[in-house]
């Protein structure tokens, strides 16, 4: 379902564009809020509402703390004002790089092929992409096995710390490693190795819809811009 709905890889690339245009120009943080809704709303066309649905309930948090912080002089020993500040400034520019980032392989490669992208680029571009969704999914799975043996519980997470960040890095890392040398034979099998443009199953245009988005990424980027001019 989400793939169907998510947009072209270039409106992706232009709607980062744009939240990172504004949030560097623009100085006014709190009308961050403004590209963070549109960031918001972005997701929601392409069906991505649990991204969406949990990061709103975290953006209200963070606007509850900035209040704090404001109007009541909340200090908080851990969690300090700067990130608090930092999160909520740059929150747009989360939301639409990690939609970017999770976006499919096979339409991020397919897009770089049509731009004549080397081979060697377009794979570590890849890689870097998938690394960090691939990796949660690793220690998810790294999470139900120790569970299921009984080694998550908070006694023996307290009375044998060391032996339990073993029970995780060592299949974490023999994991790593058998994703690894699964790359390497998937992309000589895929055709890694073939010089030219190569096709692609999930290659996906840009439409109309795409082309809409794109326009209201840099419609909601300008009258934020605007705004923040017309209050200095």
């Amino acid at each position: 379902m989400r793939a169907d709905a998510s947009f072209a890889v270039p409106v992706k690339l232009w709607a980062l564009l744009c939240v990172f245009a504004g949030v560097t120009i623009g100085g006014n943080v709190l009308l961050t809020c403004i590209l963070t809704g549109g960031a918001l709303l972005y997701l929601v066309l392409q069906r991505n509402f649990r991204l969406a649905a949990s990061y709103g309930c975290f953006y209200l948090l963070l606007a509850l703390l900035l209040y704090g912080i404001r109007f009541h002089g909340l200090h908080m020993p851990v969690f300090s004002e700067f990130y608090v500040l930092m999160f909520w400034n740059l929150s747009p520019i989360f939301l639409v790089s990690w939609d970017l980032i999770t976006t499919p392989p096979g339409m991020l490669s397919a897009f770089l092929s049509r731009l004549r992208m080397p081979t060697p680029f377009i794979l570590g571009l890849l890689v870097v992409f998938r690394f960090f969704p691939t990796m949660r999914t690793e220690l998810k799975g790294i999470g139900r096995s120790m569970k299921n043996r009984g080694l998550t519980a908070a006694g023996q997470l307290l009375a044998h710390p060391v032996q339990s960040m073993e029970y995780v890095l060592v299949p974490f890392l023999l994991r790593v490693l058998q994703l690894a040398d699964q790359l390497s034979v998937s992309a000589v099998a895929r055709g890694a190795e073939r010089p030219g443009v190569r096709g692609s199953y999930y290659e996906k245009r840009a439409g109309a819809r795409d082309h809409i988005a794109a326009a209201a990424c840099a419609i909601v980027t300008a009258s934020y811009l605007v705004l923040e001019r017309s209050m200095a």
